[in-house]
């Protein structure tokens, strides 16, 4: 009855294959998928995309996380805008159904997450011609399941991992599978009456079992893959024959197990020239390792060096051979001197190259070396004997090319001596188009006769002005060019020179630690690059100690920064970088933001600088926190930019300014201390700002604002400056629950400043005034704390002030039940509060304060003292 429900489910599948086939299909347009509020969007389900297309049409998502059940019935193309599995998620909204289920051919699925189901990730129903590519599957039970007579479908350049199952094929022919990394699953790719499918390019690495191919599994390809550290066993054959299986590299502890009676199976192919799977010069069988190190067969020569050893090799002690196992080629060490001494292998570095294998060591005896070298070897070590770095100098042979050229990925570069004039654009060690190589303890020192300045100096006469980047092309190249190169290592080097010292140009997640670069126009210039890691790196002497240009996701961490002469470290046109745990002391400016959002700085100190921190033009968003600045002209300064939030930052003894800000909208200040400056805190012409819980102290002006509106500044500490909080030409400001006391002049200045709001603060012990008022009109100042010998003066006309509020119960400043006017004592005990009896008993003097004729305190707070007297 099974056999019979499972033949009727296959003909249901071929038949409605056929009908989608024969479909007619309008003209084919582009659909977008995103469901994000701010995103112009067709629909915000992938599924309601695919119901409303055509066949042929194109669905685009964009990046978010879809939680769904995807059934496909049309053939169209679903990808992801960005390209980038990472930020363009899929999960199971019921964890029990497969995510994607394919119902017809010619689909593409490219650039998803796709995880979460107890079914699969992807489900081929029956169908032809799909193509499944750059996807990451994780946590499915089957990552990507083929199954009833799909065929010629294409599933490259995927990740699968944490699945029972990477790749399953059941009942289906003629698929390819390449370029896919399988990990982590209890079976890699498991192929169930499944002939003619190829299986190529991919690595198969650290799951259970490797491959499996049993029922009639006949006729497949397996070449190019590493099978390798697979748990139980690399490769599972049962009753199957006639696949070819050559050109892998299998390293487990068990590579196969077949349970054939006679294995009909093919290990090799024809002895063939081409660059085997081990870096050898011929095709032929499978490299045979295990993780102990041994290579299969042991003891075994390759006399003719051509990547095949000289005898055959009975797998896994069994009936099953393969005629032309391949040699795993084991790194040898390449000696070269070309002067007296040592021995060696070559006199030129060059010469050991041609000469050397993947994984070979090339150690270079001290000398002097006038080549421009080419590195296209991968894992190629190039090193000096330990210790001898300063004497082992590779000199250029030509200034118009790179000293040495790197186009391999895995190569290291370590103790050399590299000093030679380079012109630009080459450099001292460039890579281009690799990855995992590392530069390490190298000195480097590029230089030419031509010298010309790239960054004119910065014109600090007032906060105003600006950074100027005169970007003229310089002769000289550069000390260390990464170009379009991923996760490379530059550690430990020294570089010096006139142009830039290191540069990395399209180049993503590197790490730069603990070098050195001085004397020059840039330091380190990262040019849209991003999500690399600069640690610990000592920037001095140069112009701009480090740039980031158009990059973003980059951690600049434990940065030794002096003597720049612009700045230390600038970021122009940058976002979302980190910048933390830094010291830049004696730059003109030393950490600059130009046009620069949403990026971190935390932690860092900045000293004996004109800028401690510069933010400007549009600079937006930005979250400092934790910093302390010391000893600058101006300790933080923003300019012309908006919604930057300042915490638990310290400025002390700045010349001019601890913090400012100009020109400047909603930003916060939250918890910052200032003290020690001309302004501890200053902002000019900025508006709706908020200043909260901050201390200023031991200034001339504890907080200057001027010019500025609508503000609001709340519980923050004004005390021992000269003058607490001092607005000039300043609206419609809000001053809250501040403390503002023992100021050696005033407590509060208001001068040309109306329509502000005072309340809730306390103003105590200010020597001259309280506070003081010059033309500032239709201002409400009202449950103030004033006890000064003077609270306040007035001068001018201050028409429209009004020094209470309406009468309402509601605790006052004096914990009292109702709130009017403000407390008006003195430290001698005789102030209009101290001497006005309350007599009902509501904590309000019995008649109004009579500051001046324009000024009236209709409801002054009685002290408790005084209530309920006669």
């Amino acid at each position: 009855m099974k056999q019979v429900k499972e033949i009727s489910r296959m003909i249901f599948i071929i038949a409605l294959t056929l009908q989608l086939m024969t479909a007619g299909s309008a003209a084919a347009t582009v659909i977008y998928v995103g469901n994000s509020a701010d995103q112009a969007v067709n629909f915000t389900s992938i599924q309601e995309a695919v119901d409303a297309a055509n066949p042929g049409d194109e669905i685009i998502v964009k990046p978010g996380i879809y939680e769904e059940n995807i059934a496909v019935t049309k053939n169209v193309s679903i990808v992801s805008e960005s390209g980038n599995f990472s930020d363009t998620i899929i999960r199971a909204a019921d964890s029990s159904q497969d995510i994607f289920s394919i119902w017809t051919n010619d689909v593409s699925i490219k650039g998803f997450s796709i995880n979460g189901s107890e079914s699969a990730g992807i489900h081929f129903f029956g169908v032809i011609g799909c193509r499944v590519e750059n996807n990451k599957l994780s946590n499915n039970s089957c990552g990507i399941d083929l199954y009833m007579i799909s065929s010629r479908n294409t599933i490259d350049n995927n990740e699968i991992s944490d699945c029972t199952t990477g790749i399953s094929i059941s009942g289906s022919w003629n698929n390819n599978l390449s370029n896919n990394s399988i990990s982590n699953c209890s079976s890699g790719v498991s192929l169930f009456d499944s002939p003619n499918n190829i299986i190529e390019n991919n690595t198969i690495s650290g799951n259970i079992e490797g491959i499996s191919l049993t029922g009639e599994s006949n006729g497949n390809t397996l070449a190019n893959n590493n099978i390798v550290l697979n748990e139980e066993l690399g490769i599972h054959i049962y009753e199957t024959s006639g696949n070819l299986i050559y050109n892998n590299y299998f390293n487990n502890t068990v590579n196969v197990k077949s349970n054939a009676i006679r294995d009909m199976n093919i290990w090799n192919i024809t002895r063939t020239e081409g660059i085997n799977i081990a870096g050898g010069p011929y095709l032929g069988g499978n490299v045979w390792a295990s993780p102990d190190g041994i290579t299969y067969p042991q003891g075994v020569r390759d006399a003719d060096l051509d990547g095949i050893l000289d005898s055959q090799y009975s797998i896994e002690g069994t009936q099953l051979t393969d005629y032309l196992p391949l040699k795993e080629l084991k790194p040898v060490t390449l000696t070269v001197n070309n002067s007296t001494g040592s021995a060696a292998d070559f006199t030129s570095i060059q010469a050991a190259i041609d000469n050397a294998f993947p994984g070979d060591t090339i150690l270079i005896f001290p000398g002097i070396y006038e080549e421009n070298v080419d590195v296209y070897v991968t894992n190629l070590t190039l090193t000096s004997e330990p210790g001898g770095s300063g004497d082992t100098i590779v000199r250029a042979a030509s200034a118009l090319d790179d000293v040495f050229y790197v186009i391999a990925d895995g190569v290291t570069i370590r103790g050399l001596n590299i000093t030679s004039p380079v012109n630009s654009p080459n450099a001292g060690i460039r890579l281009n188009g690799v990855k995992h190589c590392n530069i390490e303890n190298n000195q480097i020192s590029t230089y030419c006769d031509i010298l010309n300045a790239s960054i004119d100096n910065l014109n600090t006469s007032s906060e105003n002005s600006s950074l100027i980047l005169n970007n003229s092309s310089s002769e000289t190249g550069f000390g260390i060019l990464l170009d379009s190169s991923s996760t490379n290592i530059l550690d430990n080097n020294t570089v010096s020179g006139d142009g830039t010292l290191i540069l990395l140009r399209s180049s993503t997640e590197n790490k730069l630690n603990n070098n050195s670069v001085s004397g020059s126009n840039y330091g380190i210039l990262v040019d849209s690059s991003n999500n690399n890691t600069l640690n610990g790196n000592n920037l001095s002497n140069n112009e701009i100690g480090a740039y980031l240009k158009t990059s973003s996701g980059n951690i600049l961490n434990n940065s030794t920064v002096l003597n720049n002469i612009v700045s230390g470290i600038y970021l122009w046109d940058s976002v979302g970088n980190t910048l933390s745990n830094s010291t830049a002391s004696r730059n003109n400016a030393s950490i600059v933001l130009e046009n620069s959002s949403s990026n971190l700085l935390d932690n860092n100190t900045v000293s004996i600088s004109n800028y401690g921190f510069w933010l400007y033009s549009s600079s937006n968003d930005n979250k400092l926190d934790g910093n302390t600045a010391l000893n600058n002209r101006i300790g933080i300064h923003i300019n012309a930019s908006s919604g930057n939030v300042l915490t638990d930052n310290t400025a002390l003894n700045s010349i001019r300014t601890g913090i400012s800000l100009w020109d400047s909208v909603e930003s916060m200040l939250i918890n910052n201390a200032a003290s020690g400056s001309n302004n501890s805190i200053f902002l000019h012409n900025s508006s709706k700002n908020t200043l909260v819980n901050n201390t200023v102290s031991n200034s001339d002006y504890g907080m200057w604002v001027a010019f500025s509106s609508n503000n609001n500044l709340s519980n923050n500490s004004a005390s021992n400056n000269t003058f607490g909080i001092y607005l000039k030409n300043s609206t419609a400001n809000q001053l809250s629950d501040n403390w503002i006391s023992s100021n050696s002049r005033l407590g509060i200045y208001m001068g040309f400043s109306k329509s502000n709001i005072l309340n809730n603060n306390r103003i105590i012990s200010n020597s001259e005034y309280g506070l003081y008022m010059l033309e500032s009109g239709n201002s409400s100042i009202y449950n103030n704390y004033f006890n000064n010998t003077n609270n306040t003066y007035l001068r001018g006309l201050n028409t429209g002030t009004n020094l209470n509020t309406t009468l309402v119960r509601a605790e006052n400043i004096l914990n009292g039940d109702y709130r009017g006017g403000n407390y008006w004592a003195t430290p001698e005990g005789d102030g209009f509060s101290q001497t006005h009896t309350d007599k009902d008993g509501d904590g309000i003097c019995d008649v109004a304060y009579v500051v001046d004729k324009e000024c009236v305190d209709y409801l002054p707070l009685a002290d408790p003292r005084t209530t309920n007297q006669s």
